[in-house]
């Protein structure tokens, strides 16, 4: 009884076995069927219906320079792609049309494949099934407009199997000039200069756009549009001046190559409205300079004898001497303690007043009187350096500005000892940033107000102001009109009997201080020098402050005198050959006996216009151009003298003096594109003359 009772259980639990078995078979078998047999129909029905919405890039606003140049912008690139499995592709269509789609491709697109690989490889794609096969990277957009007119892409985007994705790029029409001030932002690689400043001004808003998603992370659009359109940001209208800054970054890379220097900046400001025009920062790259660092705001540094301006205007607030009060100089060699202070220069000198101690750069003089009136009492002497701004950043409108390092006897003895009073005077064992030092200099020309440094006047939308920023007064008064007074003077007499003398020129004048700083690397002693000019000009009218730093020059001297000094001079030299605020209004010569008939003095243009002018006004013409361009001059006896006005070819000509017809004419030959401005005669142009012509943007104020 109990056999059959276990055989029938066991009996019953075979049968369950096998029903399970029979069912897990079935499931298999249909697997099997769907992967197999049906594999392509699901994949490709799973494929249309995963669809995501995906963020689209915002184009970001453009940066201007103060007169509506572009310096940088969003353009965008296209990556061309080929859905072979396209629903809507014919075999006929794409037979029929594969050949002429490769020359196509080979003559526009990439010449590196001839007409037959590029065919041979879209059959390939096309046998492979490829989604998302590369056609090109970096299309612009004419090449776009005629990739959609090939064979077989012009038959629409599903017959043809284009896929265009677009991508924002940025450039900046002007290469590398001001490159670390204009910037760069890009996620994950950080932000610097006045892209990365103000970011949130000129990112714009992102838009959606819904993207079916293939195996292998592809991603197709699904419309040609946007579901969302981005936002583009607002633009950023900045206060560079593209011509100042082309010639003082040239002016700066042939410093540094006559006298084999590693790096150097050039900087220059509006005295008034503290609105910097140039900011040049090279690196020596190998045999190049180019901008790598933005080190006028981003590096503190000893800066040598220019600072003895700081230190001169202490000694003078504090009423402890007078330009003609008299210092011993000792022959240039004097000792502190236990180190010894000597000239740049043997001299022999004994006593001399103040001021000639300042216009010769004595190191000896300067300390001497600084030790001898705050030797006792230090921490008076660091503390008027703070009134002065020197002991704070100015505030620059971009990140990474430095703080300064300005010792005072609280730090200790680690850092304060006998001889660091006596060194800080003539700038050393202290470190200011050069942005600082034009920022003072600048002081002293604007009569003793100091304004902040300022890279940006407005942020725009359309054209339209959205946000404003107005020049800010960082001190209305460094110091007493007594003590401005005296150290312009002292400034001039730098240039007129001083240091800077071998700088002066006829034309206009200028004020400033030599620096050269030696600098000594603690472990191998090699020594460097850091050669400095700033200074200030027209004297009569301050109008702009500059300076120019040069480290490491090796070649033709390091003196400032001879190092930085011409480079100041061939910026302040371009500003005033080619702005006219610098010079009175030119008047015309009357001409006796013709009433109300003047020559037209220094005005240009075609010659034989100015000969048959002459002809017809009755006015004599004398030739001293054999030239086709001409400049004019009131001469003698009623006569109009006709000078040359060469236009050298591969370089960007001279248009100030001519009309607009003449200056569009001549610009144009020599390949640049220009934007006029104004009405009458052209007076400023922003690229100098003489620069080398690439095909730069060339704006032109006529009035």
């Amino acid at each position: 009884m109990a056999g059959n009772r276990w055989n029938e259980l066991l009996g019953r639990t075979y049968l369950v076995f096998a029903g399970i078995l029979l069912v897990a078979m079935a499931i298999l078998g249909r697997v099997v069927h769907t992967q197999v047999f049906q594999g392509d129909k699901w994949r490709s029905m799973a494929d249309s219906l995963y669809v995501r919405t995906v963020a689209v890039e915002a184009e970001m606003g453009n940066i201007l320079s103060e007169d509506g140049a572009i310096l940088a912008t969003s353009t965008v690139l296209y990556e061309l792609r080929m859905d072979m499995k396209s629903s809507a592709m014919a075999d006929a269509d794409f037979q029929a049309n594969v050949d002429s789609l490769g020359y196509y491709l080979s003559t526009v697109i990439d010449g590196s494949l001839s007409p037959g690989a590029w065919a041979a490889r879209l059959r390939k794609a096309r046998a492979n099934g490829e989604r998302y096969h590369l056609i090109a990277r970096r299309v612009h957009q004419n090449q776009l407009n005629q990739v959609k007119q090939f064979p077989l892409f012009r038959l629409g985007k599903y017959k043809g199997g284009l896929i265009v994705l677009d991508h924002q790029v940025r450039s900046r029409p002007f290469g590398d000039l001001a490159r670390r001030t204009i910037g760069h932002s890009r996620t994950g690689q950080g932000s610097y200069g006045l892209e990365g400043k103000y970011l949130n001004e000129i990112q714009g808003e992102k838009g959606f756009r819904l993207m079916q998603h293939l195996p292998g992370n592809v991603r197709i659009p699904v419309h040609d549009l946007s579901e969302i359109a981005p936002k583009p940001g607002n633009d950023l209208l900045t206060t560079l001046d593209m011509g100042m800054q082309d010639m003082a970054h040239h002016a700066l890379t042939r410093a540094l190559q006559d006298h084999e220097a590693e790096s150097g900046v050039a900087v220059v400001m509006e005295v008034k409205t503290g609105k910097i025009r140039a900011m040049v920062n090279l690196d020596r790259n190998g045999d190049r300079f180019t901008e790598q660092y933005n080190h006028a705001i981003g590096s503190a540094v000893e800066p040598g004898s220019v600072f003895k301006l700081a230190s001169a205007m202490v000694l003078l607030e504090d009423g402890h001497v007078e330009a003609d009060d008299k210092v011993d100089l000792e022959k240039g060699r004097v000792a502190f303690f236990d180190r010894i202070m000597e000239d740049a220069h043997p001299h022999g000198l004994d006593t001399v007043t103040f001021q000639e101690a300042f216009e010769m750069s004595s190191n000896v003089g300067i300390a001497k009187l600084v030790q001898r009136y705050y030797g006792a009492q230090p921490q008076a002497f660091v503390e008027h350096l703070a009134q002065l701004g020197l002991s704070s950043p100015v505030g620059i409108d971009l990140e990474g500005e430095a703080e300064p390092m300005i010792k005072h006897p609280s730090m200790g003895r680690r850092m304060w000892s006998g001889v660091t009073l006596p060194w800080m005077s003539m700038g050393y064992e202290m470190k200011v940033t050069p942005i600082q030092l034009l920022a003072l200099y600048a002081a002293v020309a604007n009569d003793g107000r100091m304004m902040r440094p300022m890279l940006v006047t407005e942020v725009q939308r359309n054209g339209q102001p959205v946000r404003q920023f107005h020049p800010r007064v960082l001190s209305r008064r460094i110091a007493s009109r007594s003590t401005i007074r005296t150290v312009q003077e002292m400034l001039e007499g730098v240039v007129e009997r001083g240091t800077a003398r071998n700088g002066r020129t006829s034309h206009y004048r200028f004020a400033g201080k030599t620096g050269t700083a030696r600098i000594q690397d603690k472990k191998t002693e090699h020594v460097t020098y850091r050669s400095s000019f700033v200074g200030y000009f027209p004297v009569e009218d301050p109008l702009y402050a500059c300076i120019v730093m040069i480290n490491g020059a090796a070649r033709q001297g390091y003196y400032g005198s001879e190092v930085a000094l011409p480079v100041f001079r061939r910026i302040a030299d371009y500003c005033f050959s080619s702005r006219m605020e610098m010079f009175p209004e030119w008047e015309g010569k009357a001409l006796a006996g013709k009433q109300g008939l003047t020559v037209p003095g220094w005005e240009a243009g075609y010659r034989e216009d100015f000969r048959k002018l002459c002809r017809e006004s009755d006015v004599r013409c004398e030739h001293a151009s054999d030239s086709d361009w001409t400049v004019t001059q009131a001469g003698p006896e009623e006569t109009l003298v006709l000078n040359n006005r060469f236009c050298p070819e591969g370089q960007v000509p001279n248009v100030v003096g001519m009309g607009l017809r003449d200056a569009l004419y001549v610009l144009e030959n020599a390949g640049l594109k220009v934007d006029p401005f104004g009405i009458g005669k052209v007076r400023r142009q922003t690229v100098a003359a003489g620069t080398h012509a690439r095909g730069q943007y060339v704006r032109i104020y006529l009035e």
